[in-house]
């Protein structure tokens, strides 16, 4: 079908505009009678929406900086951690008292294996003068649209619509959005169409109109990257469908963790006997034991900690049991159309890998675990899914993760030993296990969603990371520096650091024109988050921008990637990628402070995330004068989406998702 010009069809333009499941920049929040900021008090676009995009962004406002330089080591309550707007508070007192739901395992040999609750805890409702996130549920229910008699009413009314082949969408008082938000997935009926005008877009497929579905069976054994298909653009062979991510033929099992959820759409994706274990982030315990009762007897759910500082469950994270193997999969892209590529509008990265199982379901011993699958099961522990799921990882054979990562960031304060295994502290120790690390210079660019409320003290943390530092060497130098005075000047080494970011670093964010002329024009970026107050900061590292232009003209990109090409070969890896849900912020990486109590290092992370460290191999190391590879080392390994090196900005200004004009 040929393109839809936005301005001849009201019906498909809203049709287009509700199948974004995650929120537009002209979605604002609405004024509410608590300390809410004016952001756009003029806005017009509902409020339901206005509250998604105003969560979307999990970072704050640099007003709430008490000086122009993040303190490292101080652990001062008020210094900025890049919390959100919506979400910053103060500490209180928290009592934890709230249980998660698990299938019995993810071994599914008998698809009747549905095991009891378990007693876990998660944190009370923060501080009641927090804008935006005291707005009432919807009265179906804070999942409501997980009801299976509601789901199937819907699909019976879809596939009487005359006109849904026509349009992609059915135009009859059927039609609703359900969006998730970062605390509620809710339905409302649309109100009016977002601003796609002068931009031309394909309909939205439904499952139907797609083809070339995955068969069932092991297909990537060694892992794989690929880019998301996108509705319009050729097949290249570097590019997945959702529905060959999930392989619905024989899925018995799937865990399903993201950070928005269109629930109705996923199930046009699955089979219904497919049991699903949701990952979701919900505080209210009335809203959980509602979904828990209100919700189709094959789902069941798992809601991490919230409580603290922590807040976004952001990362992605799918476990695919199948009969013959365990697929694990990393996207960027939540669980709606229109980050798979549906709406024509928006492409992410998805990281897969099969595990065939265990011979006679011989569980592994976890000594004998690869690095990959101990961080995985560490992150899947703290997540709390149910004990059954987790030691059921066991049965497959993750042999072939050997040299892969799995990096995560644990919402909360972390000490001791765990503060190495998690945020940036955890990506050093990952570049390290996998022989990594090195003091040999890098060049890194950083492709982001979001950016945060930087400084560039951030980068050098992440910088250090990817050299192999777990943040403690970073850490101390900090230490012993302010102790000795803070009028002490840089070392020679701090010096050289700065230089080489400088060249070396490159951090791709669109421009507000690149978003204007992309095939979804202004209103496809309110997933595309950046401040004009955090950009205007004295400390912003504003020479480290390039455009971010996708390589498939006129896409916006959601993709969070870091690709690293040493200049020197080590040990026999040319570069290696970072594929996952983290974008480029404290929030997501963490911060390493001063323990007030103990005076010891503590790592604070506000977010939820995961990813993976995919290295590039290399027959022949490199002399030290060549340089880094080119970009096309990754070829055929790993898909780079944007345009590289990318354009300074030239006095072109960033995407700012709340200021359109």
């Amino acid at each position: 079908m040929s393109g839809v010009n936005s301005d001849s069809d009201e019906d498909i333009k809203r049709a287009i505009a509700m199948s974004l499941r995650e929120p537009s920049p002209d979605a604002l929040p609405p004024r509410l009678p608590t300390k809410t900021p004016d952001f756009d008090s003029d806005s017009d676009i509902d409020a339901d929406t206005k509250r998604a995009i105003a969560l979307s962004l999990q970072e704050s406002s640099p007003e709430t900086r008490k000086s122009k330089f993040v303190d490292l080591v101080s652990e001062d309550d008020d210094d900025d951690l890049d919390a959100p707007v919506t979400s910053r508070a103060p500490r209180h007192d928290q009592r934890i008292n709230s249980k998660n739901d698990g299938v019995s395992a993810i071994d599914t040999g008998s698809i009747n294996k549905i095991g009891t609750a378990s007693s876990h805890t998660t944190p009370l409702e923060l501080d009641q003068n927090i804008p935006m996130q005291q707005a009432p549920p919807p009265a179906n229910g804070l999942l409501g649209s997980l009801n299976r008699k509601q789901m199937e009413e819907e699909r019976r009314a879809r596939a009487q619509s005359k006109k849904m082949e026509s349009h992609g969408f059915q135009r009859s008082h059927h039609l609703e959005e359900i969006s998730r938000t970062p605390y509620q997935i809710t339905r409302k009926t649309p109100t009016m169409p977002l601003p796609y005008q002068k931009n031309k877009l394909p309909k939205v497929l439904t499952s139907n109109d797609q083809q070339n579905i995955s068969a069932p069976g092991i297909q990537y054994p060694d892992g794989v990257i690929k880019k998301t298909w996108v509705n319009g653009y050729p097949r290249q062979g570097d590019d997945i469908k959702i529905e060959e991510v999930l392989q619905k033929e024989d899925l018995e099992l799937a865990v399903l963790s993201s950070f928005q959820i269109d629930p109705a759409w996923v199930e046009t994706k699955l089979d219904s006997r497919t049991r699903i274990i949701w990952v979701l982030q919900e505080k209210d315990e009335s809203e959980k034991e509602k979904l828990r009762s209100d919700s189709a007897k094959n789902y069941r759910f798992c809601f991490p900690s919230m409580e603290g500082n922590i807040n976004c469950m952001h990362s992605k994270l799918q476990l695919l049991a199948h009969p013959s193997h365990l697929r694990i999969v990393v996207p960027s892209a939540n669980l709606v159309p229109y980050d798979w590529g549906e709406t024509g509008v928006m492409e992410n990265v998805c990281f897969l890998i099969d595990l065939p199982r265990n011979p006679d379901g011989e569980l592994t011993e976890p000594g004998e675990l690869t690095y990959f699958a101990t961080e995985l099961i560490h992150f899947l522990t703290a997540l709390g899914l149910d004990q059954k799921v987790i030691d059921s990882m066991r049965k497959f054979d993750f042999s072939r993760t050997a040299n892969l990562a799995f990096v995560h960031s644990i919402g909360g304060s972390h000490t001791g030993s765990d503060l190495r295994r998690t945020g940036y502290c955890g990506l050093g120790t990952a570049v390290k296990q996998l022989g990594l690390d090195s003091e040999e210079a890098l060049d890194v660019d950083f492709v982001a969603a979001s950016i945060g409320n930087l400084n560039i003290d951030l980068i050098k943390c992440l910088y250090l990371a990817l050299q192999g530092d777990d943040g403690l060497s970073e850490y101390r130098r900090r230490v012993s520096k302010q102790a000795k005075g803070k009028g002490k000047g840089e070392s020679t080494a701090e010096v050289q650091l700065s230089k080489d970011l400088a060249l070396l670093f490159r951090i791709y964010f669109p421009t507000f024109e690149t978003v204007g002329k992309s095939r979804g024009g202004k209103g496809a970026g309110g997933t595309i988050c950046f401040q004009s107050n955090w950009y205007d900061s004295d400390s912003f590292p504003r020479s480290l921008l390039r455009d971010s232009k996708s390589q498939r003209n006129g896409l916006l990109m959601h993709n969070k990637m870091i690709f690293v090409r040493p200049h020197k070969a080590i040990r026999g890896k040319l570069a290696f990628a970072y594929v996952g849900s983290a974008n480029l912020s404290e929030s997501a990486w963490g911060r390493l402070v001063k323990d007030r109590a103990t005076k010891e290092a503590k790592l604070n992370l506000r977010n939820w995330e995961c990813g993976v460290i995919f290295p590039i191999m290399g027959a022949e190391a490199q002399d030290q004068g060549q340089g880094p590879p080119g970009i096309e080392v990754f070829k055929d390994k790993v898909p780079v989406p944007m345009i590289v090196p990318g354009e300074d900005y030239s006095g072109k200004k960033p995407w700012f998702y709340t200021e359109q004009r």
